[in-house]
């Protein structure tokens, strides 16, 4: 089994998601692989191939082509009965389970239930065991039970938010300048969330979900509270973010020497930081390309591991 003919979608504790596509666009196939991860092989690389996806209803032929991210319960490494959420363009998610029970469980998809989660971001929760995706904008947050216990379409939660910034004349001007933002769930090792909103300018919804690295102008940082009310802070400690197109996560800063904490660090069409206390962005390059891709364009990060 090959990689061949196959686009990099997405990525989750350092493996890759693959699809390939049919001639005629109705359904299309979709593997995980370590080709991507420092620990895996180029020559013969892991490759596990997944339930097919089957549309549900008639999406669109965009919706169909194009899946925006992924995630994964834990890496096929750490237990054969993983489970990788794939989510689609328009209002579709899909669940692959490749060692499941049942053959219901292989393959399930939901739609779900509002406009407002079309290009939104899933990511999957040690802490609850769950997968969730919140909202354009962040004011709703669907999810999933890891477990498939429940097959009915997501679960919402209207999410509040507190402790609000004052935001400055200018500041609203640089925002006004940006598109909307995209929004991002992501879990600390210990197990605290941050919902974070990253704008940028020159940002195009519908086209490809695109970062610009030049173009990223703010991040709003909101610590979850009880009851899932998100605390605005400008001080998450000792941990640093990763963002791009690979599923969110978070890392101790202190453990991993050059690293600067209260930090975010993402990845588009460049490598940038994001200093959350002086809310100021500098890009940078790597200092080893190779170590990140070999290809020019790989908008991708690739969570700590022992080699």
């Amino acid at each position: 089994m090959e990689l061949r003919n196959t686009s990099l979608v997405g990525m989750s504790h350092g493996w890759g998601v693959f699809n390939v596509e049919t001639g005629d666009g109705r359904h299309k196939a979709v593997y995980v692989s370590d080709f991507c991860n420092p620990c895996g092989s180029k020559t013969n690389p892991k490759i596990i191939p997944l339930h097919p996806m089957h549309p549900i209803g008639k999406p669109n032929i965009t919706q169909l082509r194009l899946i925006t991210n992924a995630a994964m319960t834990c890496s096929p490494d750490q237990s054969k009965d993983f489970v990788v959420a794939a989510n689609c363009l328009g209002l579709e998610i899909h669940f692959f389970r490749p060692c499941g029970k049942t053959k219901n469980y292989s393959g399930l998809g939901f739609k779900t239930e509002s406009h407002y989660f079309d290009q939104s971001k899933v990511m999957y929760s040690k802490k609850d065991k769950k997968f969730y995706t919140p909202s354009v904008g962040g004011h709703l947050l669907g999810f999933w039970d890891s477990c498939f216990e429940d097959l009915t379409a997501s679960k919402m939660h209207e999410l509040r938010f507190c402790n609000l910034p004052e935001v400055t004349q200018s500041e609203w001007e640089l925002l006004d300048s940006c598109s909307p933002p995209t929004v991002h769930l992501v879990e600390s090792p210990s197990g605290q969330r941050f919902l974070i909103k990253w704008y940028a300018q020159n940002y195009q919804p519908g086209e490809r979900m695109t970062f610009l690295c030049g173009g990223t102008k703010h991040f709003m940082v909101f610590r979850e509270e009880e009851d899932m009310n998100m605390c605005y802070t400008e001080d998450i400690g000792d941990l640093c973010i990763f963002l791009g197109r690979s599923e969110p996560f978070c890392v101790k800063a202190s453990s991993f020497p050059g690293l600067n904490p209260n930090s975010i660090y993402f990845a588009g069409d460049g490598f940038g930081v994001y200093d959350i206390a002086t809310k100021k962005p500098r890009s940078f390059r790597p200092k080893s390309p190779s170590a990140f891709s070999t290809t020019p364009l790989f908008p991708y990060w690739i969570p700590p591991m022992s080699l």
